[in-house]
């Protein structure tokens, strides 16, 4: 009852709450994410962000793309209600803080596309679903840089697992929170399936170059 009270006080005060969008990402990791989305400008497939919370973040990425002329697909994909409990329950055993549980709860699909239209984004889409049981078929056929905001290790795993046979040659993937504050999940997740990886301000950054590194990377998940 309480939860459906805030979620439908947030409908009707979100015009004032929320006047200016709000990125999830720290200024340093929100550069980097649109230096990404500029040096693959010319690359082909959408763009697919993964935890989207309120939308912030999409709104300026995709402010940033208009301004750039690149006009792609942006599909952003959430389960609108935070964290699904027995997936953050496996996260606490890596060290995360059982106090992070109700991260991102008590949002709602219908306030985030509200919040997007009202700051402009009408073009960006909105997919409400857990990333580890969506039907992979959601998913746009090529992609050309993925943004993995979910902050622990399932969720993580199970994105790459899904979206790494659709990236574009030279796609780029960035996992956040891989800096192990507060959350510890993802840097786990991200070490297992892609020890490769570079990092850069709390980020890991995968890049999806060849057929080659690709089946690697892919082999390397189904044996997990």
């Amino acid at each position: 009852m309480i939860s459906t009270l805030k979620q439908a006080a947030h409908r009707v005060l979100s015009p004032w709450l929320h006047r200016y969008p709000e990125p999830q990402l720290q200024t340093d990791r929100l550069y980097l994410y649109l230096d990404t989305l500029y040096r693959t400008r010319s690359i082909p497939g959408a763009v697919v962000e993964v935890g989207c919370f309120q939308g912030g973040t999409a709104v300026y990425a995709s402010r940033f793309l208009r301004r750039i002329n690149c006009n792609r697909r942006y599909l952003c994909i959430d389960t609108f209600d935070g964290f699904p409990q027995d997936q953050f329950a496996k996260d606490i055993e890596l060290g995360t803080s059982p106090s992070l549980a109700r991260g991102f709860s008590g949002n709602s699909e219908s306030l985030v596309r509200k919040l997007l239209d009202q700051w402009g984004c009408q073009s960006v889409e909105l997919l409400k679903g857990d990333i580890v049981a969506l039907d992979e078929s959601q998913l746009p056929d090529e992609i050309a840089v993925a943004l993995f905001d979910v902050d622990i290790a399932e969720p993580t795993e199970a994105a790459a697992r899904k979206i790494v046979p659709r990236m574009a040659e030279g796609g780029i993937i960035l996992v956040d929170d891989c800096d192990q504050i507060p959350f510890k999940g993802a840097r786990r997740a991200l070490e297992k399936i892609a020890p490769s990886a570079e990092y850069k301000f709390g980020m890991g950054i995968v890049s999806t170059p060849t057929t080659e590194s690709r089946s690697h990377l892919l082999d390397r998940q189904s044996c997990t």
